[in-house]
This record gives structure tokens, C-alpha cells and sequence, in this order.
């Protein structure tokens, strides 16, 4: 009976929760020196290298990696940690597994100060330990870095209405300013949504004016117009123009890279990305989707009133802790619903709080310490499968662009340029070859001499065609992992060389 009692009491909220922070550190940082992801984690780490070696912070310029340009913070970040540590994946991989770490703690603070520890602990188990959150520390994406800042601002938007601290009004628009340098306007979309509706609160709507946003906001956007106006002066405006035309025009109209999605797609994507903790998500949408009906049934058309910004005036909402996750949850997920592009990163700021909505579900049920050992169980067993069989496997699959290039570098002269014809698609390709790439037109095919890495039916046209090629060594076949095609490669040259 006592090693029971002694047990029970080594095991409390603060040790569980210690525990756990050892378990995802140790899943966020092992193993990540496996070969680059295609495509977007080696067009960054390109872009980031290219940065370092020439010291040219404004031109994104790598081969095979014109879609997946970005504001620049992430890669001035990788460039100089780059500069410090070496480039290799580990440190590239770095910061974004630190910004997916930090998410975790700044949910379970913000958990905390709403609902206690316990509740706490529910809410970092749930987004530490679920299938899809903590994946994202361990590829260098935009979007971990997006998530932080994000989380950083809501948590100050929190802590500036509780206690009217100007601390948290600086770190708001920090966090909104990094965030504008990160991916541009997901943090307004964001943060600037969560404070429109939460206008709609009589109670805190002095506050959120006094947030300043007529000041602050201008202020907040100067590290990126300065950062756009200093690159338009390099290139006469080419990458802004095309920025917003693929992340702002095109993303809200059409579908990106094929993956699209009727409304709903996230509402259903979650039951998959949050387990094995999807019986309290489905629970939480039961509950408050019939409290939704039930309001709605009461109000009938008043509902669409009390909508409107005029409206707001006369409602009597009261400001509660639940209520400012539910606002954040519509400009971080619901909004997301309405596009036609549908990426799974795209809702990903919504993670923290439905962690910390489902963490306070769970802790108001009878039975919830064993619910939760029992869904904690299957996440460790989860993430221990994941680090040891899965994560190696997918690693064996990524080392053909390291094979092709190792064997292009052999049989291309060092001060010889490659030429690229065809999209390929495959910039880590071009990390591990190291050398000059220059992607080319079919214009430029029939003038240019030299060393050409093309497709095996394109070689077979083009040769047609009476191009006077002659292959190099055997065909490069390499696996194209996120499209799951195999694609035959071959070096040729013009003969005489």
C-alpha cells in the first residue's frame, strides 16, 4: 500500500509533465539528420545556404524551387545558424523542432492560467502527443515558426486583457511583426480576426482598442515593406509581384498544387491528425454542436443580428476564458474551410486550441485520469513507433537524390555548369550536387552545349529531333516520395565535348 501511495504521489501533475517535456524533446531532436524532404525543407535549406555562401540576404534564387519562396525570416534564421554550426540537416531542422517545442509549453502555460494544472497537462499531452502536431518539429517548414509567433501573440492578447500589463501589447505586435516576415498575412488572419470578433465583447472592448492597432499595426509591417521595398529595388519588383499573386490572388480563388477541398475538409481532417485523442475531439464537436443547434433554435434569425459590427453594441456577451479559445478558433480553422486551396498547414494555429478546449473535456469527465493513461499509453507507443520504425524507413527512401547526385558531381567536370530541362521537381537534388544548376527552356535547348540532366523520354525526343546528345553512365532513377512517381533521369552531353 505504501510504493502504491509513493507512487501516486511521484507521479503528480508537475512530474507527469516534466516527463513528458523529457519524452518530446527527445522525439523533437533525435534523428533529424536524415536527407532533406522534398520539396519544400530543401528548397528552404537551399535558399538558406545560398544566402550564407553569397551573402546576398534578398535574392531567393535555387534550382528546382521557384514555387516555395517565402518571406524571408525563416531562411535569415537558417542562414545564420548555417554560419555558426555548419550546414547540415540537424542544424537546419533546428529552430523550427525549438518554435514546435515552445508552441507545446506556451499551450500549457496559457492551459494553465485558464484552467489549472491538471487541465494543463491534458492540453500539452494532447498537441505534444498526437499524430500530426509534432511532425511538424521535425522538418524545417515555415509553418513551425508560424505557429509559435502565432501562439505568442494570442497568449499576450490573453495576459493584455487579464491584466492590462503593456508588456504583453509590445509582445502582441512583435509577435504579429515576426510573423509578417515569416509568411505574410496567415498572423493578421489570425490574430487580427480573433480581435475583430472579440469586439463583439462589451466587457474587453476597451481593451482590444487599446491594443493601438492605427499605431501599431503600420509599425508592425515596417521589417516587411522594408525588407519588400529593398527587394524590389534588386529585381524591379519580380518577387513581390509574384508573391502576391501566388500566396494572396491565386490561394484564395483556385487550388494549390492539386490539393483542394469542399468546406469540411478540416473539420474531418481532424479526427485523423489528433489521434489517438479523436474521441474528445469527436465529443467536444457532439457537445458544443448541439448547444450550437439548441442557440441557434432560440435566436433563429436574431442570430444573423447579432453578427453584425452595429449589432455588437447592444449584445451582453460575457468574456470568458472558453470564449476567447472558440474566437481564435474561427480565424485560425474556420476561415481556412472557405478556401479552395486546402494544405494541411494551413489550419495548423488552430492545434493549441483545440488541444486546450479537448484538455478541459476531458477534465470534465468521471473517468478522466483513466481516459487519459489510456490515450496517453497509445501516443507514447505511437511516437516511439514513429521515431524507430517509421521516420527510418521514409529516411531509406529519401537517399536517391544523394545517390544521383553523388553520381552526377563523378562524371561532370567541377567548372562545368549542369543544365535542367523539365520540371523535376526535386531541390534536394540540387543541395547535394552542390554545383551551378541552370533550369532551361526548350527556346534555350537547341543553342546551348554542354552537360544536360533530362528526363529519359525527353532524351528520347529531343535526341529524335536530331540534338546531337550522347548519354553519360546509366539512367538516374529516383523515387519522388510526394507524388509517389519514379522518375528515370539522364545525364547527357553534346558530343565533342
Amino acid at each position: 500500500m505504501i510504493s502504491v501511495l509513493e507512487t501516486v504521489k511521484f507521479l503528480s501533475v508537475h512530474r507527469t509533465f516534466l516527463i513528458l517535456l523529457c519524452i518530446l524533446i527527445v522525439f523533437l531532436f533525435y534523428g533529424n539528420s536524415s536527407p532533406l524532404v522534398d520539396q519544400d525543407e530543401a528548397a528552404y535549406a537551399g535558399f538558406s545556404r545560398s544566402m550564407m555562401e553569397t551573402g546576398d540576404y534578398l535574392t531567393m534564387d535555387f534550382p528546382y524551387s521557384t514555387p516555395h519562396r517565402k518571406p524571408p525570416l525563416h531562411f535569415w534564421i537558417t542562414s545564420s545558424l548555417f554560419k555558426i554550426f555548419g550546414s547540415t540537416e540537424w542544424v537546419l531542422r533546428l529552430f523550427p523542432a525549438l518554435c514546435i517545442l515552445g508552441t507545446s509549453l506556451l499551450t500549457y502555460h496559457l492551459t494553465n492560467v485558464m484552467y489549472g494544472s491538471r487541465t494543463a497537462l491534458y492540453a500539452f499531452s494532447i498537441l505534444s502527443f498526437s499524430l500530426y502536431f509534432p511532425l511538424n518539429g521535425k522538418i524545417a517548414l515555415v509553418d513551425s515558426l508560424l505557429v509559435f509567433f502565432g501562439m505568442v501573440g494570442f497568449v499576450s492578447l490573453f495576459h493584455w486583457i487579464q491584466s492590462k500589463r503593456k508588456i504583453f501589447v509590445l509582445l502582441f505586435w512583435l509577435s504579429v511583426s515576426l510573423g509578417l516576415l515569416v509568411k505574410g498575412p496567415p498572423i493578421l488572419i489570425f490574430l487580427g480576426g480573433t480581435c475583430v470578433l472579440l469586439l463583439s465583447v462589451n466587457q474587453i472592448r476597451s481593451e482590444i482598442w487599446k491594443l493601438n492597432p492605427f499605431i501599431f499595426l503600420p509599425i508592425a509591417f515596417l521589417p516587411l515593406l522594408l525588407w519588400g521595398y529593398l527587394s524590389w529595388q534588386k529585381d524591379n519588383g519580380s518577387l513581390i509581384r509574384w508573391m502576391l499573386d501566388w500566396y494572396i490572388f491565386r490561394r484564395a480563388t483556385d487550388p494549390v498544387f492539386g490539393q483542394s477541398g469542399p468546406p469540411g475538409t478540416y473539420l474531418v481532417l481532424f479526427v485523423v491528425t489528433l489521434f489517438p485523442w479523436s474521441r474528445l475531439y469527436l465529443s467536444f464537436l457532439n457537445e458544443n454542436g448541439w448547444k450550437l443547434i439548441a442557440y441557434l433554435k432560440t435566436e433563429g434569425f436574431g442570430v444573423i443580428k447579432n453578427l453584425l459590427p452595429w449589432h455588437w453594441e447592444k449584445s451582453n456577451f460575457i468574456f470568458t476564458s472558453k470564449r476567447f479559445l472558440l474566437l481564435g478558433l474561427s480565424f485560425s480553422w474556420l476561415f481556412y474551410e472557405c478556401l479552395a486551396s486546402k494544405l494541411p498547414s494551413y489550419p495548423l494555429s488552430a492545434y493549441p486550441i483545440l488541444a486546450i478546449l479537448l484538455g478541459d473535456q476531458l477534465a470534465r469527465k468521471h473517468n478522466q485520469i483513466y481516459m487519459y493513461r489510456l490515450y496517453l499509453t497509445v501516443s507514447i507507443l505511437m511516437i516511439a513507433t514513429i521515431s524507430f520504425i517509421v521516420l527510418p524507413k521514409f529516411s531509406e527512401m529519401r537517399t536517391d537524390t544523394i545517390k544521383a547526385a553523388s553520381m552526377v558531381q563523378s562524371l561532370v567536370p567541377v567548372n562545368e555548369t549542369l543544365h535542367s530541362f523539365g520540371a523535376h521537381g526535386i531541390p534536394s537534388f540540387a543541395y547535394y550536387y552542390h554545383r551551378p544548376i541552370h533550369e532551361m527552356t526548350w527556346e534555350q535547348i537547341q543553342t546551348t552545349k554542354g552537360y544536360f540532366l533530362v528526363s529519359e523520354s525527353d532524351y528520347v525526343v529531343w535526341k529524335g529531333l536530331g540534338l546531337e546528345w550522347e548519354g553519360i553512365g546509366e539512367p538516374l532513377s529516383i523515387y519522388a516520395y510526394d507524388r509517389n512517381k519514379k522518375l528515370t533521369l539522364r545525364l547527357v552531353k553534346t558530343k565533342g565535348l
